[in-house]
């Protein structure tokens, strides 16, 4: 596996698994909330503009490109955003709102 997609795999497990106990702590009741959740997850990971450009390489995130969503970020803050929300969007192991609600899927996440 390339590194970036092994970090893809690794932030959106990490997202999974905050969501998760976020879910189970009555912070997400549904799927508006599991949205909020998110930005304001992605939000606390961008703060500190090291991080953002070490989300930037690891996740294998062009700095130049005009975000489709987005727009083209203007410092390093928005990059590392963008950076995160498409990893979050690519990798099957982020945590999706019927997956929350699904008993069954509780025990893939948390077996």
């Amino acid at each position: 596996m390339h590194n970036s997609n092994y970090k893809i795999d690794e932030i959106a497990q990490e997202f999974s698994d905050d969501a998760w106990y976020a879910f189970h702590q009555g912070e997400i009741n549904e799927s508006n909330d599991l949205d909020t959740f998110k930005t304001e997850w992605i939000d606390t990971k961008t703060i500190n503009t090291n991080e953002c450009k070490e989300y930037c390489e690891d996740l294998g995130y062009d700095i130049f490109e005009c975000h489709p969503v987005f727009g083209r970020p203007k410092n390093w803050s928005q990059a590392g955003y963008n950076a995160i929300y498409d990893a979050l969007a690519e990798s099957d192991k982020t945590i999706k709102w019927e997956e929350l609600i699904d008993e069954n899927k509780r025990f893939e996440y948390n077996g």
